[in-house]
């Protein structure tokens, strides 16, 4: 978190949204030390993604469950939990409402899980959500996009999942 709030001080960051675990907004703040000039806002919609149920089972477990189910990779979902459709779908919701509130000069910066932006890059470089471009897209911890939102709604990645700072 420290070596992403140095490496992205010179970026002329407005606003900062962070999804609610500790790691994400620890992360987020150490970005805007850098921003005097921008408040982080903590919203529920870059919250990782809700297991329901299956959030008090061991991991190896999970993996296990998910594995032997029948259901597409995307729509599986635990007892009161979400799939990754729902997940993209909540993230993408919240991106959009970020576009339409903020001027097109703003710099936002956000913050949250592997897989909430997994998902929602998935959706910016107009990607299938399948297992396969999640994996190949979810970034690793501390890694950071850039992606440039023109005027005309148009998105344009200029950095994906780069992780120089951490050399």
């Amino acid at each position: 978190a420290e070596k992403l709030g140095h490496h992205l001080k010179g970026e002329k960051i407005s606003h900062g949204y962070s999804g609610p675990l500790k790691r994400a907004v620890v992360t987020a703040e150490k970005v805007l030390a850098h921003h005097p000039g921008a408040q982080l806002a903590v919203a529920d919609y870059l919250d990782e993604q809700n297991l329901g149920e299956a959030a008090n089972i061991p991991k190896a477990v999970w993996k296990e469950i998910k594995k032997k189910s029948t259901e597409p990779w995307h729509l599986f979902k635990a007892e009161k939990g979400e799939s990754y459709t729902d997940m993209q779908a909540r993230a993408v919701k919240f991106f959009h409402e970020l576009i339409a509130k903020h001027l097109p000069n703003d710099t936002i910066l956000i913050v949250s899980h592997g897989g909430t932006l997994g998902v929602l890059l998935l959706n910016i470089l107009e990607k299938e959500l399948t297992e396969e471009n999640y994996r190949a897209h979810q970034p690793k911890n501390a890694e950071f996009t850039i992606v440039e939102i023109g005027e005309d709604g148009v998105k344009k990645v200029n950095t994906l999942n780069s992780g120089e700072h951490l050399n």
